[in-house]
């Protein structure tokens, strides 16, 4: 009977130091579960080198050339990449089709709280209506980034290099559905690359911002990526 207690009396014991350890554990920040491993982070301005990219380690930046990519430049004509006060994003599937697209107001993290998960953030964010698919940032980041499923291809919609696309829906910036062309990029170390060797052949998840020439002044959605995204606070039970 005795030897029975002290099995008792111990195994509570066990109990009580492994629950708080377990609370713990689910309070400690981790990585989303429909977040790639990276995010591409491409800067529509030149090459900012005292920009200080440490702040942001799951974020890849990269910069357009003094000249703008011309598949960029007339997409920004008819629609803001990035717009003011915000930032612009896509998803790509593994074949480079463009899944997603999205103008985020720089107003959805204004409060910097990644420990509240019910706070709205970019992953609840749906495309725009009209555009077919009109399901969450999460469910397309699930599908075609972490599942790795095809997206729809568009075959009337195409771009040919140093001309502007006349497809039905060009005018109003819908590329969703297009292969996603390749245009030129310099890295943060000045090296020069392109979106197409970026991406690798994978898919990814692309933001379009701008950073100032001092390199001081972002959009408060890095933040906002890199800790709702890789920093994240999972449901609190």
């Amino acid at each position: 009977m005795k030897t029975f207690l002290k099995y008792i009396i111990s195994t509570a014991l066990l109990a009580m130091l492994f629950v708080p350890t377990t609370v713990d554990a689910q309070r400690m920040p981790k990585k989303h579960k429909n977040a790639p491993d990276y995010t591409i982070v491409i800067v529509t301005n030149p090459l900012v080198e005292n920009f200080d990219a440490s702040e942001y380690p799951h974020l890849r930046f990269y910069y357009t050339p003094e000249e703008m990519p011309h598949f960029l430049d007339v997409l920004h004509q008819v629609r803001p990449i990035p717009p003011k006060e915000g930032m612009y994003g896509m998803v790509v599937d593994k074949e480079g089709t463009i899944a997603y697209t999205r103008a985020f107001s720089d107003g959805i993290s204004r409060n910097q709280d990644n420990r509240d998960e019910t706070n709205f953030h970019m992953l609840n964010v749906a495309a725009p209506k009209g555009r077919g698919d009109s399901r969450k940032l999460e469910d397309f980041l699930k599908d075609y980034v972490i599942r790795a499923k095809a997206a729809k291809k568009d075959n009337k919609k195409s771009y040919t290099p140093g001309q502007v696309p006349s497809y039905k829906g060009w005018d109003k910036g819908q590329i969703e559905g297009l292969e996603l062309p390749d245009f030129d990029l310099v890295a943060q170390d000045g090296t020069e690359t392109t979106i197409k060797e970026i991406l690798g052949g994978n898919p990814g998840y692309i933001v379009f911002t701008q950073i100032s020439e001092d390199g001081k002044t972002v959009s408060p959605l890095l933040w906002h990526i890199e800790h709702i995204l890789y920093n994240y606070f999972p449901p609190r039970r």
